[in-house]
């Protein structure tokens, strides 16, 4: 199915533009007025012939209607002309003022509401402090660039990228989204999986590659994955790869070593990045003792996931800054819809002022 997006001023013109590109034959899949006033309408046509009765997993219900979804909020969140049909990557510029005055206190109470560590804290505080700056976005901005590296995962990737992390982080989703970010950006992509003993992952993993309609390979030990990566380099294929694991238990010697293995070798035979999947509902300690061990099997970086049940950065945050890791993407939910965004010291800075300006709010007093 290829689903395209248009952008018109109302819903005849937009009509128009969608009879014109795909033809009589194709269905809208949604419509709506922008936050610019337009109407943008989600098209879609059959590129190629579907069974009479296709599967569905009933465990993943909603997944095609999120993925059409997020490809329309990617194509929304794009800056162009109207009538323009969006399928770029880069994101509108914004300005970096929230007309908020500058203060070391506010700063301090938002890192606070946060569970950033004290020490955290007031490293942050200081560093705000230090760049002089009236505006108290600019200046927690600033501090985000000083303490912390930000490397996003781009979308095609030249050496394949290994998910890795803890029970229920999110890896299998996250390889989704990564895998729909690639496609969306014009690529293919090669997908591959070992975690094939747990209950479930094998249906959770063949529901996504048929809803971006690539297979997932499966890769039962380090032999078959060796024997996958190695054919990719002898037929030079370029698809973007990206490889879901068994999610682990870091403290545990075997479980570990088991994963050490399965990394080492991957590094050797295609130079495999290996990439922290960790979800923000945790500990700080525990989360930041469990990235110490992922760190050793050359992890340089990480994608924050579930922040819409913490609610909070400060525990990825810690994990980040006690291990030296890279933030490269947050994840605010488990459909694909929204996709992954990008982390950089303006968007960690907005998500903190932001929820504390939230927490912030007068409340009515009783009488």
């Amino acid at each position: 199915m290829r689903l395209r997006t248009f952008i018109a001023t109302d819903m005849a013109e937009a009509m128009q533009h969608v009879r014109r590109e795909l033809g009589p034959d194709a269905i809208i899949v949604s419509s709506f007025v922008n936050d610019a006033g337009d109407m943008e309408v989600t098209a879609a046509i059959e590129g190629r012939a579907q069974s009479s009765a296709p599967e569905r997993p009933a465990s993943l219900p909603d997944i095609e209607a999120s993925l059409e979804q997020m490809l329309r909020d990617r194509l929304r969140a794009q800056s162009s002309p109207r009538h323009r049909e969006y399928a770029a990557e880069a994101q509108p510029a914004a300005p970096v003022h929230s007309g908020m005055a500058f203060d070391e206190t506010l700063i301090a109470s938002a890192l606070d509401a946060q569970a950033v560590p004290a020490s955290l804290r007031d490293a942050l505080v200081a560093a705000a402090s230090a760049l002089g700056h009236d505006d108290a976005l600019a200046a927690l901005a600033h501090a985000f660039e000083v303490r912390f590296t930000f490397e996003p995962v781009p979308l095609h990737p030249q050496s394949p990228v290994m998910l890795v992390g803890l029970p229920g982080s999110g890896k299998t989703v996250t390889m989704a989204k990564l895998a729909a970010n690639a496609l969306i950006g014009g690529g293919a992509v090669d997908l591959i999986t070992t975690d094939v003993a747990r209950a479930g992952a094998a249906v959770q993993s063949e529901a996504y590659g048929k809803l971006l309609d690539t297979s997932v390979r499966p890769a039962a030990n380090l032999d078959e994955l060796s024997l996958l990566l190695d054919g990719r380099a002898e037929t030079r294929n370029a698809k973007t790869c990206f490889i879901d694991t068994t999610s682990i238990n870091p403290f545990d010697r075997s479980e570990f070593a088991a994963l050490k293995r399965l990394t080492g070798g991957a590094r050797l035979a295609a130079n495999v990045e290996p990439l922290l999947v960790l979800s923000a509902a945790g500990d700080a300690l525990v989360l930041s003792e469990a990235a110490a061990e992922f760190a050793q099997l050359g992890v340089r970086r990480l994608i924050a996931t579930q922040l819409d049940i913490a609610r909070r950065l400060g525990a990825i945050l810690t994990a980040a800054d006690r291990n030296g890791l890279a933030l490269a993407q947050l994840s605010v939910t488990p459909y694909l819809a929204r996709g992954l965004a990008s982390m950089n010291p303006l968007v960690c800075a907005r998500l903190i002022l932001g929820t504390h300006e939230k927490h912030a709010e007068p409340q009515t007093a009783a009488v």
